[in-house]
C-alpha cells in the first residue's frame, strides 16, 4: 500500500542526512520489523551508519554523493578483522593506535594500470582507514548484495509529493506560514493520503470486500467528526496564533518516509 509512516518538517537548508539522523529511532519504533531501508544518496553519513548498525538496519543507497573513485577499495570484516582488496590484491589490515592500515605489495602495484589513480599512491602503497570508513564503504556496497530485480526497489515518492503539493497556491507555496502550521498541514495531508491508499487497496482486492464496506462507513464517520472537531478548534487556534509574537522564519520543506 506504500503507507506514509513518518513525516518530518525542517527548514529547507537542513541536510537530508541530519533529518534522517533525528528520525531513525522513531522509524524503528513504529516499524520494529524494519531490516532494510532504501534511500537516495543524500541520506548517508557517519553518524547514520553507526545508528543503523546499532538498530540492525541495512541502509541501501541508490546513489552516492560526490565523484566516483577510479579505483575501488573494498573493505570487509571477518570475525573482527579487516581485509582490504583492490583490483589486483587482497591484504589483511594491521591495527594502529587510532586506525587500521594495509600495506600492499609494491611489485604488484607497479604492474597495475590503475597505479596512478590509486588512493595508496600518496602513502607509498599503504592504505589507512577507520571503523567509520569501513561502515561507509559497506553502505555504498550494500546495493550490490541485492538481486538485480531489487536494486531499483523504491517507494513512489514522486506520486506522494504530487499529492502533497495539490493544495499549494499558484506559486507553488504553502498557504500557511511558520513551522507549527506547516506541521499541522503535513500531518493532515499524510493522514488523508494514507486513507486514500487504504481505500484504493481495499477496492481492488475483492477478497476484502467486507472490509471495504466497513472502510467506507468509517471514512464517512471519520471525516464528519473531523470536520466538527475542526470547527470547534478553529477559534482556539486563532487565539493561540494571535497571542504568539511571530518572527520571520525560514522556508520549510516536508520530508516523507514510506514503507512498501
Amino acid at each position: 500500500m506504500n503507507l506514509l509512516t513518518d513525516i518530518a518538517v525542517k527548514p529547507n537548508n537542513t541536510d537530508d542526512s541530519d533529518i534522517m539522523n533525528d528520525r531513525i529511532e522513531s522509524l524503528k519504533e513504529k516499524t520494529p520489523d524494519l531490516k532494510e531501508l532504501h534511500t537516495d544518496g543524500g541520506y548517508g553519513s557517519e553518524d547514520n551508519d553507526k545508528k543503523f548498525e546499532e538498530l540492525g538496519i541495512t541502509h541501501i543507497q541508490t546513489a552516492v554523493r560526490g565523484r566516483k573513485s577510479k579505483v575501488e577499495m573494498k573493505i570487509e570484516e571477518t570475525e573482527g578483522e579487516y581485509e582490504v582488496s583492490c583490483p589486483l590484491q587482497k591484504v589483511k589490515s594491521e591495527k594502529t593506535r587510532s586506525r587500521y592500515k594495509v600495506c600492499f605489495d609494491k611489485k604488484i602495484c607497479e604492474g597495475c594500470s590503475l597505479a596512478g589513480d590509486c588512493p595508496t599512491l600518496i602513502q607509498k602503497r599503504v592504505y589507512y582507514f577507520t571503523r567509520e570508513q569501513y561502515l561507509s564503504n559497506k553502505r555504498k556496497r550494500n546495493i550490490n548484495t541485492l538481486p538485480l530485480e531489487r536494486r531499483k526497489l523504491r517507494p513512489n515518492v514522486e506520486a506522494t509529493i504530487k499529492e502533497f503539493v495539490k493544495p499549494l497556491n499558484h506559486k507553488g507555496k504553502l498557504r500557511v506560514r511558520g513551522q507549527f502550521k506547516t506541521v499541522i498541514y503535513a500531518c493532515s495531508m499524510g493522514i488523508s493520503i494514507n486513507f486514500g491508499r487504504i481505500h484504493r487497496y481495499l477496492t481492488v482486492n475483492p477478497d476484502l470486500c467486507g472490509l471495504s464496506g466497513l472502510m467506507k462507513a468509517g471514512n464517512r464517520l471519520f471525516f464528519k467528526n473531523l470536520f466538527q472537531v475542526g470547527q470547534k478548534l478553529r477559534n482556539i487556534f486563532y487565539f493561540i496564533f494571535f497571542m504568539v509574537k511571530f518572527h520571520q522564519l525560514p522556508n520549510f520543506e516536508i520530508k516523507c518516509c514510506q514503507v512498501a
